[in-house]
């Protein structure tokens, strides 16, 4: 053997003398094998080690070689514990620990933590690993699962979960509508989670005598309350209510668990049947590994069972148990002929920041080709979300594009007197962003047939802000609606008054102050319109820093107000989504050192189709973040130096 032993060698940084050398691990003595192990032990949780072999001769002096090829991996972090949780004015406050006293985070590979929040919204918040709380903003009336995950860039690891019950909140925006002299419409706005409504209605200044009648329970927005006294005040209330908890079951699983059953009774009957046949000189030929084996030749020989029979049974007895598999799979929506049916996709991909220009050029090599496959698998998600409200035949009409369709469980619906299948539908969906879990409703370009429905949406979400990122007439197409007014003069859609009170234009977007007016109520509201970007495109290589301006200055805005941003191209996908991703990135570059580009779009993906619609616009974005980091690793503030106002002189 020309060589005497193995050493194993260990680089990393080591948190007690401040240093990061070689250092002798572990030695193995050569032997003739060619494959020789060692387990390594004691390692730091979230930490970064390489390892090299060197192999050492005889002699004196000893001489080694081979020590060029390393391997390094991040080791797995420890799983965060929740400390405490407490809900006020609809925020929860969360508080974990992680590890011990001795656990160093700050040479760790940690990247963030992942705090999650699963209900019947599941509500995700990322945060910096220097920091150990978080605050959620979570709709009331649900009961959620919380959990912290450490993560860092190759694994990660989650907290036991936290169960924790909010209760119902009371409606917002009580509107009363259709007044006449014994009736009155109530409509209102659920404030997170209900899955019912008592209304109440009792003479002003009466106390308990005053009541009309009993409570009026409904499950929708909207009642009329009749038999009232004519020349009378009243005092309406409406109280929100969840349903007693009970376990949610499938319908399906509990649909083939009966089939199950009666295909078990089945079998059950079949045996009886052989066991009779037995007991009437049926010959058993032999036993075999899988059980017994009925001799039907015999019987087929004497005419006592057709030969149908006997492959009619067996076809029976081999296809039932597959069956009941298959069946058991899909009823827990596990598609066995999908490649992707046995797990959930869960598409990520963080990189450091620090390693984001390199990340930038691996991934451009070859005409952008690992850009194209991370595309390719964004094209993925969705394609099981359903959007039946879209496809009735009352809300077609109301579909710019056919193939862009609002997903059921995310989208924004109307609040309506008309309870008519569909009076409540528009083309919109909400989108988590870095604050809230509906921060967005992406949306169409309003049709002349829908700019009623838009400006409802407006009110009834309270939005202060909208984002339009398309002319109304592009390459001498209708691309939107001119849904606001020409003029200063306040125009009426529907119920409706929108008064243009100010317009300012710059380079490359206009800024316009709307204020909008139903019944008692007035909301002030401000339109950001961009213009210089192109549909199914990107602004152009030289407009990065406008379009980040543009993005700030809507920021700046938003952090002035509350209610959901309204963001809408042509399709409302597109550009939208370029847009939700660039804000989000800008908010999130602040506070960590880490983006995962793929994760945000796909996460976006899964609230509405089709979000950042084309390559070019998903290779913009990693654009836009090369820009952002470049200016913060120059230690400047950004609103001066990225998002310096373009319009001084």
């Amino acid at each position: 053997i020309p060589f005497r032993k193995y050493v194993v060698e260990m680089f990393y940084f080591n948190p007690t003398t401040m240093t990061s050398e070689w250092t002798t691990y572990y030695e193995i003595a050569a032997t003739v094998s060619l494959t020789s192990s060692v387990r390594i032990a004691n390692l730091l949780p979230a930490w970064y080690y390489n390892f090299r072999v060197t192999m050492v001769t005889w002699g004196d002096p000893e001489l080694s070689c081979c020590d060029s090829s390393t391997i390094s991996f991040i080791t797995a972090p420890v799983a965060p514990e929740i400390t405490s949780v407490e809900y006020f004015n609809s925020l929860l406050y969360i508080s974990w620990t992680y590890g011990d006293a001795t656990t160093d985070l700050s040479h760790s590979r940690m990247l963030h933590w992942m705090v999650v929040a699963e209900g019947r919204r599941k509500i995700k918040k990322s945060v910096t690993r220097n920091v150990m709380t978080a605050i959620l903003s979570l709709p009331p009336g649900d009961i959620y699962n919380l959990s912290v995950t450490a993560c860092t860039e190759r694994g990660s690891n989650t907290s036991m979960l936290r169960l924790v019950k909010l209760e119902p909140a009371p409606p917002k925006s009580l509107f009363a509508v259709n007044k006449t002299q014994t009736s009155v419409t109530l409509l209102w706005v659920e404030e997170g989670v209900a899955d019912f409504f008592e209304v109440l209605c009792q003479k002003l200044g009466s106390g308990h005598d005053g009541k009309l009648q009993e409570p009026v329970a409904v499950s929708s927005h909207v009642v009329t309350i009749s038999s009232l006294l004519p020349a009378t005040a009243y005092n309406c209330s409406v109280t929100s209510f969840i349903a007693v908890s009970t376990m949610e079951v499938n319908p399906n699983v509990v649909v083939i668990s009966v089939l199950a059953i009666l295909s078990i009774l089945l079998i059950g009957l079949l045996l009886v049947t052989l066991v009779i046949l037995r007991k009437k000189h049926l010959q058993m030929a032999r036993e075999c590994g899988a059980g017994t084996f009925v001799n039907f030749a015999s019987l087929e020989r004497e005419g006592k069972l057709p030969y149908s029979w006997r492959r009619s049974v067996f076809t029976f007895l081999t296809l039932l148990p597959s069956c009941l598999w298959t069946d058991y799979l899909l009823a827990f929506y596990i598609n066995p002929w999908s490649k992707n049916g046995l797990k959930k996709r869960k598409l990520t991909n963080p990189v450091q920041l620090d390693d984001f220009d390199s990340y930038i050029k691996d991934m451009a090599k070859d005409s952008d080709y690992k850009f194209s496959l991370q595309f390719e698998e964004l094209k993925l998600i969705g394609l099981d979300i359903p959007h039946f409200a879209a496809d009735l035949p009352l809300n077609r009409c109301k579909n710019r594009y056919t193939n862009i369709l609002p997903y059921d469980f995310s989208r924004v619906r109307l609040v309506s007197m008309n309870e008519e299948e569909g009076a409540d539908y528009i083309n919109a969906n909400y989108i988590p962003g870095y604050n809230s879990p509906q921060e967005y409703i992406a949306t169409q370009g309003p049709l002349p047939e829908t700019r009623n429905d838009f400006w409802k949406m407006v009110l009834q979400q309270k939005s202060r802000i909208i984002v339009m990122l398309t002319q109304c007439n592009e390459k001498r197409r209708v691309k939107c609606d001119h849904y606001w007014p020409f003029t200063e003069e306040p125009i009426a859609y529907g119920d409706i008054t929108v008064e243009m009170v100010s317009e300012e234009e710059q380079e490359d977007w206009a800024s316009r102050h709307f204020r909008i007016n139903y019944a008692d109520e007035a909301q002030d509201v401000m339109h950001f319109n961009y213009t210089a970007w192109p549909d199914h495109g990107v602004p152009p290589a030289n407009a990065a820093e406008s379009i980040l301006q543009f993005v700030y200055t809507v920021r700046q805005q938003a952090t002035k107000s509350k209610g959901p941003m309204i963001i809408h191209c042509s399709a409302g996908v597109g550009r939208t989504g370029t847009f939700i991703a660039l804000d989000r990135l800008l908010q999130h570059i602040r506070d960590h050192e880490f983006v995962d580009i793929l994760g945000l779009v796909s996460e976006m993906r899964s609230y509405r189709m089709s979000m950042v619609q084309t390559e070019e616009q998903y290779i913009f974005i990693h654009q836009c973040v090369q820009l952002m980091w470049l200016k913060k690793k120059q230690q400047f503030c950004i609103s001066d130096v990225i998002y310096e106002n373009v319009s001084k002189s």
